[in-house]
């Protein structure tokens, strides 16, 4: 009897635990908050391009497993210099609403992306296309821009320098096609659902704002999916995601309390996914406001941040202290680090008190500061850490927060001192680099801008040999870093839970997970 009972109590928990819509046409995901726009050329934020993976399809993608594979091109060819880059479509394709989709669909979104008037903060992503700077800087008009279709089927790409990362580049949103026939019709209202187009396994159903955005099958899309129906839900509290996923209301969850871990693996263990991220969370200060036009002060503060302390001792979530701009896990590149990190802790704390003396500030006059971090439990911890380490130097902090969009929004307006910051994606080093030139525009929040530094990635830019270019990229780094305009603090170890019951998901350092891939068992 005791027996059967243990095995009846088994069963009854594997149901409890086993998702309530398995046979459902809908898969209900937890997004980590509200999209502010699902235009690919207006996107800013990671959530956003979350979904929009979903809606889109540029020339290449990502398999189920993270890797780079051909999307709407079926292949393409590079010149022997590294400038010209021949794209060949597949056949059939069509936007949801049955029109054929060609090479001159993808020229109208080069052109619209870098328009001015489209003020894409992401618009800098494309700037290896031939005079893209130019216009969009509204110096050339689009006509002028390195993109044209031979015909239908063949898109013709002409760079301004070697870019061997282009096919990783335009996996994001600002290398998608938007349906020229339905914006020349009702202008940027083509983005609501009952007028919604796209070219990808799903096109928009319905957006609740604050409740749900749902996705449904695009009937005109090349490969068949198994989901009918996703339905992304805005959960920007870890918590809330924990409990509506523990209630059986979402049957994935992008993150959730790291206080929450160890219960976890011990009651969900098959749901349980922990995977290194490709990403950089920094610290960023407004290098245009006093005082943090000084190398000094930022110089101090930098000095006595223990990122190594944060990940071990207040996170414990699995996140990995990072002392370079670039991600460590980036393949074949090696980061160059803070140069202070050959410095014990007495030695920093020295240091940055001698440094504060030298730009006017100390026990008569206290640094003042207001740092500004995405609402959460774990970012607030951080960053009652990091306070805790300035007021160790006489450094007074206020804390300010914001819900994720809002916040961002503030950062590329540059209204802040110092902030949190973070940056994810590409595996490369100059994707997160970028992020530090003087003309990248709002992305680089805090406004750095060095001639030396600048000179090496434009140098670096001009090299079509990977390993030459990483060469003069570590250089710039290492320029950049020793000025400390950021402040890098760790690379994000994703926590996720994921309903046994779904099938395709895989990890993988982008933390991409297309719901084409995604089944039930």
């Amino acid at each position: 009897m005791y027996i059967l009972s243990r095995v009846v109590f088994s069963l009854v928990c594997w149901w409890l635990l086993a998702s309530p819509l398995q046979s459902a046409e809908t898969i209900h995901l937890g997004n980590p908050g509200e999209p502010e726009t699902l235009d690919p050329h207006r996107y800013n934020l990671r959530l956003e391009e979350t979904i929009l993976t979903d809606l889109f399809l540029g020339l290449t993608t990502f398999n189920a497993r993270g890797q780079i594979v051909p999307g709407a091109a079926a292949a393409w060819t590079t010149s022997s210099d590294g400038l010209t880059w021949t794209f060949t479509l597949r056949n059939g394709l069509k936007w949801s609403d049955g029109k054929t989709l060609t090479a001159h669909d993808f020229v109208y979104a080069f052109r619209r992306l870098l328009a001015p008037e489209t003020a894409a903060s992401l618009a800098y992503f494309m700037y290896p296309l031939k005079n893209a700077e130019a216009v969009n800087s509204g110096k050339l008009p689009s006509e002028e821009l390195g993109a044209r279709a031979l015909d239908d089927h063949t898109l013709l790409l002409s760079l301004e320098a070697p870019y061997p990362h282009l096919p990783e580049r335009l996996l994001y949103p600002t290398g998608y096609p938007v349906p020229k026939h339905l914006i020349d019709r009702v202008g940027d209202a083509w983005v609501k659902p009952k007028n919604w187009v796209s070219n990808g396994a799903y096109r928009l159903e319905d957006w609740q704002p604050q409740s749900h955005v749902t996705l449904v099958k695009n009937d005109y899309f090349f490969e068949p999916v198994e989901i009918e129906r996703v339905s992304y839900h805005p959960l920007a509290n870890e918590q809330s995601a924990y409990n509506r996923y523990r209630a059986r209301e979402i049957h994935a969850i992008s993150s959730f309390p790291s206080g929450e871990l160890d219960r976890v693996r011990k009651d969900f263990a098959s749901h349980l996914r922990l995977s290194p991220l490709l990403s950089i969370v920094y610290l960023v200060f407004n290098t245009t406001v006093v005082p943090f036009e000084d190398t000094r002060v930022r110089q101090a503060l930098a000095l006595v941040v223990d990122a190594d302390l944060i990940t071990v001792k207040v996170q414990r979530s699995g996140n990995v202290a990072n002392g370079s701009f670039v991600p460590a896990n980036v393949v074949d590149y090696t980061p160059a680090v803070m140069p202070h990190l050959n410095l014990n802790r007495g030695e920093r704390r020295e240091t940055a008190l001698r440094l504060l003396r030298e730009a006017g500030y100390g026990p008569d006059n206290p640094l003042r500061v207001t740092m500004r971090y995405v609402s959460g439990t774990e970012a607030k911890k951080t960053q009652l850490a990091i306070a805790s380490f300035w007021k160790n130097i006489g450094v007074e902090t206020q804390l300010h927060h914001a819900e994720l969009k809002v916040h961002f929004a503030d950062l590329r307006q540059g209204d802040f001192q110092v902030a949190q910051a973070g940056w994810f994606g590409e595996n490369n080093a100059e994707h997160y680099l970028g992020l530090l030139v003087s003309d990248t525009g709002n992305v680089n929040y805090g406004r750095y801008a060095n001639p030396e530094y600048d000179a090496l990635m434009h140098a670096a830019r001009q090299k079509a040999n990977v390993k030459v270019r990483n060469v003069l990229l570590r250089k710039a780094e290492a320029v950049g870093i020793a000025e400390y305009p950021v402040i890098p603090l760790y690379s994000v170890m994703i926590r996720r839970l994921v309903d046994p019951a779904i099938t395709g998901w895989h990890e993988n350092s982008r933390d991409t997970h297309p719901v084409r891939f995604l089944g039930w068992r």
